[in-house]
């Protein structure tokens, strides 16, 4: 059976992000290399990792590999669709909705279902959407 290695590499470096450690902003981080050595190989060759053979358990990460690990497991493992868009307003139309009071505004989500009454629920804006989410 042929396997398509570069597809391979992807979710090999996608998954390095979920066991990365010791993460140094502008010098990568570190990751558990129990992954196929061939892959690790590849992946160093790449630019991606450091020489992953040695005793250590981990292996070093280069700042591009870290944020492409990480790029590529929101990709690939992040749920879609658990947030609704935000629109995005024309200048007038952002000075309009500013005016609006807080209490029209939260009347207005739930009506579209953005918000749920109840003190069981909660509304949080997370990168321009606003997400459901359970309060514990």
């Amino acid at each position: 059976m042929e396997f398509d290695e570069d597809k391979i590499d992807e979710y090999t470096l996608a998954l390095l992000y979920l066991v990365s450690h010791e993460r140094e902003k502008g010098l990568g981080a570190r990751a558990w290399k129990g992954f196929d050595w061939d892959t690790l190989n590849r992946l160093h060759e790449k630019g991606y990792l450091a020489n992953p053979i040695g005793k250590a358990k981990s292996v070093g990460m280069s700042e591009e590999g870290f944020l492409k690990s990480k790029e590529l497991f929101e990709r690939h493992f992040v749920k879609k669709g658990n947030g609704l868009s935000v629109p995005k307003f024309t200048a007038d139309a952002k000075r309009r909705w500013e005016k609006v009071p807080e209490s029209a505004k939260k009347k207005s989500w739930m009506l579209s279902g953005v918000l749920t009454a109840g003190p069981a629920h909660r509304c949080n804006l997370v990168q321009g959407k606003y997400q459901k989410a359970h309060s514990s």
